[in-house]
């Protein structure tokens, strides 16, 4: 594993250092032709929108759904900043069954979560995000995401990303109210360093980063823990507008996600263990399609807390959702999904549906059906109802 990690360290590098040459000299092009502080559109700034796989998910993917942000207009010497968020108010009835049919009922409401996100941008090629965060549980507000972001323009599709962030180790887009069980498991944060590419047809990136599970002993060295990730998306007009993505990424530490990082005993491995995703979407009039698919290298015994004594588990999962707009205000998705070797942490198989309205821009209405089955024989039929507000 060492071994693997030096080779790794000088590709990282010199890729870090090409990137920080090609911006520079994107930069140098960018003073030549700097934005008009007059400017309200944002593509005379040469804006791109973050892509999913720039390694920031969550902000990434809240950007496409905010119609008219707060403020956007240039300030202070050309300044230009916005400012967005959400809130979420669920209700939920639940049955659950355990192994020998002993059936239990229970119903909440909560504020499932209220967040605000911002960006700042002084020039057309940097740009600030900060993402302020509650959710259900919480005892307060979190700093969820901080990060920076060089290039990334309409005339240069090159970026490098620090900060705190969500290494893409997969693509958990939903159309549905609860996480699915990918994200459940694979998500992961950390502060990382991303150097990437988002090409017309190819995006790519790598990223390092420090996580909690690491091997004993080890330490500051930031490449220990790498991601590797590579995504297709052919033109849509060639397609007769079908819009197609292709993904996968590659990790050397799939312990490092925010589940599984929680199951390790100390957060220390023998020796670390990599996994792998797959993610694939199409959209063709009303109708999306999202399918994913991650799975890790088999752990040792005794390495997560949730495996029966003894046991090799080799934890994965999958997602697939299919979506139809019904009108121009209502979208109906199904979903199957399961996973292996997560015993009682997740259902071996579980589907639903999802009505969602949106009356207004701003305001989503949607009401959820999931049953689940566990490996053990017990089940769970969950309802949800929520209310989301974009602002």
């Amino acid at each position: 594993m060492h071994t693997g990690c030096s080779c790794l360290k000088p590709i990282a590098l010199c890729s870090l250092a090409l990137a920080l040459v090609l911006l520079a000299c994107a930069g140098a092009l960018a003073q030549g032709t700097p934005a008009s502080p007059e400017a309200k559109d944002p593509e005379e700034w040469g804006e791109m929108d973050l892509p999913p796989v720039s390694g920031s998910l969550k902000i990434s993917r809240t950007l496409e759904g905010v119609p008219s942000p707060l403020k956007e207009e240039p300030d202070l010497k050309g300044v230009t900043w916005k400012v967005w968020g959400q809130v979420q108010l669920e209700a939920s009835w639940q049955k659950d069954k355990d192994a020998q049919g002993k059936t239990a009922y229970s119903d909440r409401a909560c504020l499932a979560r209220a967040e605000i996100f911002g960006e700042l941008r002084p020039v057309s090629f940097v740009r600030l995000y900060g993402h302020l965060l509650h959710e259900d549980g919480d005892s307060g507000i979190n700093l969820d995401e901080a990060f920076v972001v060089l290039g990334l323009t309409a005339a240069f599709p090159g970026y490098l990303m620090g900060g705190r962030v969500y290494p893409a180790v997969g693509i958990f887009e939903s159309f549905m109210v609860s996480d699915p069980i990918t994200k459940q498991i694979f998500e992961t944060q950390a502060v990382a360093g991303v150097a990437g590419w988002d090409g017309e047809w190819l995006q790519f990136n790598l990223a390092g980063y420090n996580p909690a599970v690491r091997l004993p002993g080890g330490g500051g060295d930031f490449f220990a823990t790498y991601l590797l990730r590579l995504q297709l998306t052919p033109p849509a007009e060639p397609l007769g507008g079908l819009k197609l993505a292709l993904g996968g990424s590659y990790t050397n530490n799939i312990a490092a996600s925010g589940f599984l990082e929680e199951q390790v005993p100390g957060q220390r491995l023998e020796s670390l263990v990599a996994g792998f995703s797959f993610s694939f979407s199409a959209e063709y009039g009303p109708l999306t399609l999202l399918a994913g698919y991650l799975r890790s290298d088999p752990f040792s015994a005794g390495d997560l807390d949730f495996a029966p004594p003894g046991s090799s588990p080799q934890p994965w999962a999958f997602n697939l959702e299919l979506s139809w707009v019904l009108a121009e205000d209502w979208r109906l998705t199904g979903r199957w999904e399961g996973g292996g070797d997560l015993y009682s942490e997740a259902p071996k198989r579980q589907g639903g549906l999802c009505l969602a309205w949106s009356p207004w821009s701003h305001l989503i209405l949607a009401l959820e059906y999931l049953h689940g089955d566990y490996s053990d024989g017990a089940s769970q039929d969950l309802v949800t109802s929520q209310l989301s507000l974009i602002f």
